[in-house]
């Protein structure tokens, strides 16, 4: 059958987001901490933007909003709104001690991290051990092979196809990588790295090196009688044997410093105020930004050509949408957390314990949102109070209907399983079935499936791995 190209021409709808919208969704989605980059990213390429030197609590623009940005960007109306904006814009100032030039360069000192990674140290190493360039060349590529806890994930095989290198030049280059410290790195999995920790510690005779090379697999099923058995000891010694194999160390990442990335900051506080629970932004981590003045100068000069007008109105265009999508963030946060803080009240006044079951619509229906508006806006952030720091999403939990009828959320299934498998005979650890049964009895309805994957999720082992002998 013959084929040939056909032109046509059809007709369709389709919404395409702008720049700016795209912009004010990255701003909502992003946690505080990433927060600050993205609006000093957008300062840097925007003139009429400038980070007011002092602290702001909140900026108000009353008399313009990002649809008449958007809509009245050539009109004299707008250039007109830009102009008094100043006098129209109310900024509450937070009181703070004013900072000296040293605490700016204490604070900036202070905010250089110099955290090494795992594959840092080991490339440092190899530069004292005054290795021949080809062999040198090698260790760089095991390096390479190396996942971020240590192990070598890659096959010689796989890094000689890659590189070129000989495959007798990697395994050499292995050998000297397993030298290096910590103690197990380019293992290729948990007995090697465990037998390698010993063999530096000098106990490559001991029977906890022959445990771990011919048993390690019978020992983590808790299969202990039977190593007992076949090794011809007791109870006792492979009780002592399996405690020196926990001081050994599987992860080695374990003793790292933590990267920066990886800390977080709490969004929104819940505090007291009065006898009363208040929600409270927190905006120490985020610019306050404003329309620089000279520029608003620049569009009254009647001089000015008509290219750069436009240009600037152009910018300050976007200026005060960031301006405007800024405080809509934060606004919607504060609904939000307002919301999670009237269905929670009972939480956050009384304890882990009475967290109840709410869902992203019920919150979204509060605060008159859309609910991916509260997916977004809850993405990545922290809320703090007096029992510690959470995820926002925490507050998200399905829930049970208790034997007296109240709702209860699956974190309190959680808390309740945890506490079971805590009290129970060591010898004789509960099953599954066992757990449903005694969650019944305290009235809450769970299947025993259900047990399963939240013991899953806490991390704790089935009972016949969490039977003691």
């Amino acid at each position: 059958m013959a084929t040939e190209l056909v032109q046509q021409q059809s007709m369709r709808q389709e919404q395409t987001m702008t720049h700016h919208q795209i912009q004010a969704l990255e701003m909502l989605f992003a946690p505080v901490m990433e927060l600050s980059s993205i609006i000093t990213g957008e300062v840097e390429k925007n003139p009429v933007l400038e980070v007011e030197a002092e602290s702001y609590e909140k900026l108000e623009i009353e008399d313009v909003n990002n649809e008449e940005v958007n809509n009245k960007v050539d009109s004299d109306e707008w250039v007109e709104k830009i102009l008094q904006l100043e006098s129209k814009t109310s900024y509450n100032r937070v009181s703070s001690p004013i900072k000296t030039e040293s605490d700016e360069r204490r604070h900036f000192l202070d905010s250089l991290t110099t955290t090494k990674t795992l594959h840092d140290h080991l490339i440092e190493q190899l530069m004292f051990m005054g290795l021949e360039e080809n062999l040198r060349s090698c260790c760089e590529t095991v390096i390479s092979g190396l996942d971020d806890d240590g192990y070598l994930t890659s096959h010689p095989a796989d890094l000689s196809m890659v590189t070129g290198e000989k495959i007798e030049d990697l395994h050499e280059a292995i050998s000297v990588i397993q030298q290096l410290e910590p103690a197990g790195v380019g293992a290729r999995d948990l007995r090697e790295r465990l037998l390698i920790q010993l063999e530096r510690e000098g106990r490559k005779e001991s029977i906890t090196y022959k445990a771990i090379d011919l048993y390690l697999d019978d020992i983590a099923a808790n299969r202990l009688p039977k190593v007992a058995k076949t090794m011809q000891i007791t109870m006792t010694e492979l009780h002592q044997i399996i405690s020196e194999i926990q001081n050994l160390q599987p992860h080695l990442t374990d003793n790292l410093p933590v990267l920066p990335q990886n800390y977080v900051q709490e969004e929104v506080e819940i505090i007291e105020e009065h006898g009363a629970l208040k929600v409270k932004i927190n905006d120490g981590r985020v610019p306050t930004l404003k329309i620089s003045p000279y520029y608003k100068k620049m569009l009254k000069d009647p001089a000015l050509a008509k290219d750069a007008k436009d240009y600037i109105k152009s910018k300050i265009n976007g200026g005060v949408f960031l301006i405007n999508s800024l405080m809509q963030r934060q606004s919607t946060i504060h609904k939000i957390t307002n919301a999670i803080l009237k269905e929670q009240e009972s939480f956050f006044n009384n304890g882990l314990n009475h967290l109840r079951p709410l869902t992203m619509s019920q919150v979204a229906d509060l605060s008159d949102v859309h609910e991916t508006t509260v997916s977004r806006a809850v993405a990545g952030k922290y809320l703090k109070c007096k029992y510690g720091l959470f995820p926002l999403r925490y507050f998200f939990t399905p829930g049970y209907t208790s034997s007296d009828g109240s709702e209860v959320s699956n974190a309190t299934v959680k808390k309740a399983i945890k506490e079971l498998i805590s009290k129970e005979d060591s010898r004789k650890p509960l099953s599954d079935s066992q757990l449903a049964n005694l969650l019944k009895d305290q009235g809450l309805k769970v299947a025993r499936r259900t047990v399963a994957k939240y013991r899953e999720s806490l991390s704790i082992l089935p009972s016949n791995l969490r039977r003691q002998y």
